[in-house]
């Protein structure tokens, strides 16, 4: 039933995302032409500065927009499909509570990574057209790989794998976490709010990010130096492994944090929806 659910989730979330995508990847061309522009060594005329300008500025407002929309795909579909007319016809079919959130949850963790790989194309691709003596020069190509990405990989050795897979996961972690703060957000708001539910989740968000973002500047301010101080100490033999394990305990860390919140999303879904 799983497989039905996320089939009708990425039709609803995709329907129009990829019309987004590709406007993004067009205004990416016109950006890098823009960057073109704006490092042409040539005396170029006012018009054609002004236009460059203006193409920028539409540029990344457009790739904003992009992003925008996909977080309005997968959660507007998130509430709609549980807390408005149609939830009650969602929670009448025969599947799970966990089945509706599992389907929700991986929705938006593949939106956002596609969105983010999409947004990573337009920023290479506007580099490359903006700036292709540098991007289509094979020796500072053949430099970059000799100078910094073999002494990366001569310095960290089978570690670099470890790195790569922590980094992967914690990726995996960090959309996770995301996903399932936005939607606590939401279900909260729809519970304790008849109208306005929309407005009050949105201010439990703002609310909720405004405690988290205090509490990350808290560690900012005090624990940075000491971490860094501590780092700065390791004997050079020692960084790799010690390095690995800070990333590993990140990984537990947001891990045990995605439990507690899929836990309390599961029961507000499961306890706690009031759609008489």
């Amino acid at each position: 039933m799983l497989r039905k659910l996320l089939k009708y989730d990425f039709k609803a979330v995709f329907r129009y995302w990829w019309i987004a995508a590709l406007s993004s990847v067009a205004l990416a061309f016109a950006g890098g032409w823009s960057i073109s522009v704006f490092t042409s060594e040539k005396a170029l005329p006012t018009a054609v500065i002004v236009l460059a300008i203006l193409v920028a500025i539409i540029a990344v407002l457009g790739v904003f927009a992009f992003s925008l929309l996909t977080v309005i795909f997968v959660y507007s579909r998130f509430y709609k499909n549980l807390f408005t007319d149609e939830g009650y016809l969602t929670f009448t079919l025969p599947v799970k509570r966990s089945q509706l959130l599992n389907s929700k949850l991986i929705t938006g963790i593949v939106a956002g990574s596609l969105t983010g790989f999409v947004l990573l194309i337009d920023v290479i691709i506007a580099l490359c057209v903006g700036l292709p003596d540098i991007f289509f020069n094979a020796e500072l190509i053949r430099s970059f790989i000799d100078e910094v990405a073999l002494e990366i990989i001569r310095e960290t050795g089978f570690y670099l794998v470890i790195y790569i897979l922590e980094a992967l996961l914690l990726f995996i972690l960090v959309g996770i976490f995301s996903n399932l703060f936005i939607f606590c957000c939401i279900t909260i708001g729809s519970i304790i709010a008849k109208k306005a539910k929309i407005i009050t989740a949105i201010a439990i968000y703002y609310v909720a990010n405004s405690v988290f973002t205090f509490v990350i500047q808290i560690f900012m301010l005090f624990g940075v130096d000491a971490v860094t101080g501590w780092i700065a100490g390791i004997e050079e033999n020692l960084f790799c492994p010690i390095f690995a394990l800070i990333m590993l305990c990140g990984i537990l860390f947001i891990g045990t944090v995605c439990t507690m919140l899929y836990s309390l999303q599961y029961w507000m879904l499961d306890r706690k929806l009031n759609l008489a």
